[in-house]
Formats: structure tokens, C-alpha cells, sequence
């Protein structure tokens, strides 16, 4: 996979691995989320819930960040089935943004989901920052979701 990046006044790249977490990482992901007092709770149900997935980048340093993927299986006509994984959260610790650790973690994310046979990856996101970094990676807008508050 060649993603080209022209983001010259980047720091440099970190040497980091993406990998699944698992419940040791339960701390360090704590630590990346913004409400301190239901991160361990979030992060739990994260572990244990079937068809989510966390890829975390590993630095020297510990955890860089979290990519949260929940897969779903969405039904066909004539009991055909494909699969779509979404990028249900994306976190990169503050102190190392600007140093392409989210890309590398959308770019294990997407390949953990080719890997997996998934048809589409998607990310809901709003306008500003977050949009423009999906778009630069590739990501196309899609409005063919209805959606209706609760």
C-alpha cells in the first residue's frame, strides 16, 4: 500500500507498530480520552464488545494513539451478506500530533479491513479538522445514510 504524504512541516515520522490491544492496554488508552472519569468503562466495553476492534500504535514512549473499529455485517438481497468497518474512533495523544501516527493507524485500519474482506470503510465525521484528514487519506463523502435522533 503507497500513501504519499506532502506534509513537509510535519515532524518526523515515529518509529511505531500498530497492533490489537488488548486489556493491558486498558491505562494507556485511558489516558488518551477526554473524560477521565468513564474512560475506563468506555474502554472496557470497547474490549469486550463483539465486532469491535482496537489497533493501537506502540511507541517507545507506551500507546500513540487508538483507532476504534466496529464491523458490521449488513444483509443482501438473495441471503448475501458483505462487511463494513467503521472507524468508530480515532485518538492520537496530544503531544504527538502533527507526526503522522493517525495516518499510519488509518492506514493499518484499512488494511486490517481488506484483511478481513470488508467492502467499505466509513468514518462519521463532521465538518473541520477530522473531515479534512479522512478526505486527505482518501475517504469520499456518501449520503446515502438517513439518520434520526433518539
Amino acid at each position: 500500500m503507497s500513501i504519499i504524504e506532502a506534509d513537509l512541516e510535519a515532524e518526523p515520522p515515529l518509529p511505531i507498530r500498530v497492533r490489537l490491544a488488548g486489556p493491558r492496554d486498558c491505562d494507556a488508552l485511558c489516558e488518551l480520552l477526554d473524560d477521565p472519569a468513564h474512560a475506563r468503562e468506555q474502554v472496557l466495553a470497547w474490549l469486550e464488545t463483539p465486532g469491535t476492534t482496537l489497533l493501537v500504535a506502540q511507541g517507545e514512549t507506551g500507546v500513540q494513539g487508538v483507532a476504534v473499529l466496529v464491523t458490521r455485517v449488513v444483509p443482501l438481497p438473495g441471503g448475501a451478506a458483505h462487511k463494513i468497518v467503521e472507524v468508530d474512533n480515532l485518538v492520537v495523544r496530544a503531544d504527538q500530533r502533527g507526526r503522522r501516527v493517525g495516518r499510519r493507524l488509518l492506514a493499518a485500519a484499512v488494511e486490517w479491513s481488506r484483511q478481513r474482506r470488508a467492502v467499505q470503510v466509513e468514518a462519521v465525521v463532521g465538518e473541520g479538522g477530522a473531515r479534512r484528514f479522512y478526505e486527505s487519506f482518501g475517504f469520499a463523502v456518501a449520503n446515502d445514510r438517513l439518520v434520526l435522533a433518539a
